[in-house]
């Protein structure tokens, strides 16, 4: 009886914020399905959500995403209100974080003994933490004790980031690594009809596209500030080249003359003002701002980042269409940018945590955000729902039929997992910003890189 009053209240609240709300959320969200289950949960949805054992009764427990609030707070708040009507007696509390400092806020939190119960990461970031013993292991919570549930997972999101083999998040949300923006304004002023598809023909594409525009466009720009994510190496695998020898114990893509041929390629860009020097340290924010600003030609991003070059200028945005990603020569299908919930080891109420983290990243939940804002499930039985099977008038539309054969079937580029993570971003980083400032040849550059991480690899 106690549940079904619980029950009962959260529906009669919802209905009453749903009536207050729906006209806007239509016209702000015209995705939005206030009907399905998400919006409008029934006593059966609530049962069949629940799925974890052992929650604990009276748990209270912390959840951090990143960059999410405040723009999607309601929908977040909504998962809270269907959770702790799933799990009676364990209340959440949200606690959005901003998207600068977001990493050192969580390795601060860490160190002082405070994180949250559960945690938004970048797959980049998570590999730090597990190799620091503070996370929940997740093919033994989730793998080995619900094997029906971890077969729901896309396999490549699954295993985009490990450490030592073993897997320490759920994924989240996923982009869609393969889709380029073209801004429709500048193709038609250059006259073009035609994008390359491989980066081979996209490095002398740039200097043409500088030069027949007179200096007043670029192709592309690159995020090559962004620390996380090892940025060159996945482009030397992508290419061909092995990063690892046989049995992982050291580097070796410095042995493969095509590694210095790459640097060199992006140097000689550098040096005839073919991508914006700004390139060196912007991230990827900041290569969407300059996109935004219609300078550029072609974006290279996520669909979910989409929204950002709507807001920043409607008009370049009114303009885009979708083309392919340039690739490499290994012709790789790259499972793209996972965002990750992660659990802290030491979490005072670890099943209500897990919960959480599993109840988050449900089709039901995942299909609900991918209405929100053009992102991809993690869960493939998210992919059964009409809204992905059917397409629709908007840019990123014509991309939901694609989505379940595409998560089926992408990989991993392959497994970075290196320790002392933080340590080998930085030193991947700064030997690549010496290459392309001249500060060492190519070759020398990825000499030094490859010795400082096989130092580091030697020492474990």
């Amino acid at each position: 009886m106690k549940r079904l009053m619980i029950v009962l209240v959260v529906l009669l609240v919802t209905s009453m914020v749903l009536g207050v709300v729906a006209a806007q959320e239509r016209e702000d969200r015209p995705n939005r399905d206030l009907t399905g289950n998400f919006w409008s949960p029934t006593a059966e949805d609530y049962a069949r959500w629940r799925v974890i054992d052992g929650v604990e009764e009276g748990a209270e427990i912390r959840f951090w995403p990143w960059a999410l609030t405040p723009d999607f707070e309601d929908y977040l708040n909504q998962i809270i209100a269907n959770f702790e009507a799933t799990y009676p007696g364990v209340n959440v509390i949200l606690e959005g974080q901003p998207a600068a400092g977001a990493r050192d806020n969580i390795r601060n939190s860490f160190a002082a003994g405070t994180p949250a119960d559960v945690i938004n990461m970048s797959d980049g970031w998570v590999a730090e933490f597990a190799e620091a013993g503070v996370l929940l292991n997740m093919d033994e919570a989730i793998g080995v004790a619900y094997p029906a549930l971890r077969e729901q997972y896309v396999d490549g999101a699954w295993e985009k980031v490990t450490f030592e083999g073993v897997t320490y998040h759920l994924p989240w949300y996923l982009a869609f690594s393969n889709v380029m923006a073209i801004n429709g304004l500048i193709y038609e002023e250059l006259g073009l009809e035609a994008i390359p598809t491989t980066w081979a023909e996209a490095y002398d594409f740039a200097c043409e596209v500088r030069e027949q525009s007179g200096g007043a466009y670029y192709a592309y720009s690159f995020p090559w500030g962004e620390l996380a994510g090892l940025g060159v190496l996945n482009t030397f695998i992508g290419e061909g080249i092995a990063v690892y020898n046989e049995d992982r114990s050291a580097v070796i893509f410095n042995e493969n003359p095509l590694s210095a041929e790459i640097l060199d390629q992006y140097k000689r860009l550098l040096d005839n003002d073919c991508v914006p020097r700004e390139s060196l340290t912007d991230d990827v924010r900041e290569m969407i701002d300059r996109f935004s600003e219609g300078e550029i030609l072609l974006l290279q991003t996520g669909p979910q980042l989409f929204r950002l070059v709507e807001e920043n200028n409607p008009e370049v945005f009114a303009s885009l269409f979708l083309g392919q990603q340039f690739v490499g020569a290994a012709n790789i299908r790259s499972i793209g940018g996972v965002q990750t919930l992660v659990v802290p080891a030491g979490s005072q109420f670890p099943n209500a945590a897990l919960a959480f983290a599993q109840f988050v990243t449900n089709p039901d939940t995942q299909t609900a955000f991918s209405r929100e804002v053009p992102i991809y499930s993690s869960n493939l039985a998210s992919y059964e729902d009409p809204f992905f099977t059917e397409g629709g008038p908007a840019l990123t539309d014509q991309l939901r039929p694609l989505a379940a054969e595409y998560f089926q079937n992408a990989v991993n580029t392959g497994i970075l997992d290196f320790p002392q993570l933080a340590e080998v971003e930085q030193i991947v980083l700064g030997e690549f910003q010496a290459a392309l400032l001249g500060v060492k040849t190519s070759q020398q550059a990825l000499d030094d890189m490859a010795a400082r991480i096989n130092a580091i690899l030697a020492a474990q």
